[in-house]
């Protein structure tokens, strides 16, 4: 099963970066092809709008990848869409060439039962000169709505931040059901005592997605369909 899940979404997935200078960029997290007008999905706080946004496409997933890319095309986006309280952004490509997305690819975050099994797809280690795709399995923990009523999936597992940003979908219908967000902390956003850059108590065995219904209602407000 999982094997069909990265042959149908393992294409879509991209590193998203941010132009530093003319030579260099930065890597930033993950996003994925959600509309073939161009379209793609990531997370809202993986970067700043201030930022200058762009893509890298990876090797093809099924081959042996030099785990650090030598060389690569940086390929801008603009934001379309943001939506920070939900941890959703939809951003647009300059120049659409090319582009192939799945059909049917989205499924629905109601329907989703808790215990079923997902995986989900991104770059862990991005940030840290690790470049290939990885494909993650877990299942869908449990649904909550967060204090400002979004809507998020907990997953039994440990995202990285390189995951950011990255497709969670559901193995039974193959469809996308989330979108990566970040890993759970119990401390939440307060005061914590730091060793160094690491705060105490905020790593957990828990992450969260959030739920494909506010990705889907981003597409919406710019008038695509899928």
């Amino acid at each position: 099963m999982f094997r069909g899940i990265a042959k149908r979404h393992g294409g879509g997935c991209v590193m998203l970066a941010r132009r530093i200078d003319d030579k260099t960029i930065g890597m930033l997290g993950t996003a994925f092809l959600c509309h073939e007008k161009g379209y793609l999905l990531t997370a809202a706080h993986t970067f700043s709008l201030t930022d200058e946004l762009g893509f890298v496409m990876p090797a093809p997933v099924d081959q042996f990848n030099r785990s650090v890319l030598e060389s690569c095309t940086f390929s801008p986006v603009t934001v379309a869409q943001f939506d920070a309280a939900n941890d959703v952004a939809l951003l647009k490509m300059e120049v659409a060439v090319g582009v192939r997305v799945p059909p049917d690819g989205f499924g629905s975050d109601d329907l989703a039962p808790v215990g079923a099994s997902v995986c989900y797809l991104g770059f862990p280690h991005v940030q840290n000169g690790q470049h290939a795709l990885k494909v993650s399995g877990t299942i869908l923990g449990s649904k909550v709505l967060a204090s400002n009523g979004s809507r998020q999936l907990l997953l039994d597992s440990m995202a990285e931040a390189g995951s950011s940003g990255g497709p969670l979908i559901d193995l039974a219908s193959n469809r996308i059901i989330g979108i990566i967000s970040r890993r759970f902390s119990p401390t939440g956003t307060g005061a914590s005592i730091r060793i160094g850059n690491h705060a105490l108590g905020t790593e957990s065995m828990i992450s969260y997605a959030t739920a494909v219904s506010h990705a889907l209602a981003l597409l919406t407000a710019e008038g695509l369909h899928v």
